[in-house]
């Protein structure tokens, strides 16, 4: 009983939740994958690169070294007091997701959705530290998603 009473209560929580972001983005449309308390939007990706420069290794092998990072062209849920910096989802080597990834391509169409950032805690202060923001993305082109935070640390980390 306890158990469903706590999972109502965060649903309702949640369900009021307004979208970040989203009055204020003039591209903002839900998509597929849109509920009330996640904001979501239509963008493009920008970049897709390795997580980390390996010098002489090609992108590739890179990205199988190191990891991959897709950058995306919207800064939905980049605090206001971020002037620089878009959206953006880092994963390390050996995700299962990087295949994803590592397919996309500058220019193709797909939908981020923002799922929250970090809590303030005594070691992260999400007004100066904009790590830990959480991503879920679905690639058109590919019918398939993948999700993850737009930094290699989250806030207050390494």
């Amino acid at each position: 009983m306890r158990t469903t009473l706590c999972l109502v209560l965060a649903g309702t929580l949640l369900a009021h939740a307004l979208p970040a972001a989203a009055d204020d983005d003039p591209d903002y449309r839900p998509g597929p994958w849109h509920f009330h308390a996640v904001s979501c939007v239509d963008t493009t990706i920008t970049d897709v690169e390795p997580r980390l420069d390996i010098p002489d290794e090609s992108v590739a092998r890179a990205i199988d070294e190191s990891g991959v990072q897709v950058t995306f062209a919207t800064r939905l849920g980049i605090a206001p007091l971020f002037h620089t910096g878009t959206a953006e989802v880092v994963h390390y080597q050996g995700d299962d997701n990087n295949a994803i990834m590592a397919a996309e391509h500058k220019g193709q169409r797909v939908q981020v959705c923002y799922l929250g950032g970090p809590a303030p805690t005594e070691r992260c202060n999400p007004d100066t530290d904009d790590r830990g923001r959480r991503y879920r993305v679905y690639d058109y082109a590919q019918h398939k998603q993948y999700w993850g935070m737009n930094s290699e640390h989250d806030c207050g980390g390494a």
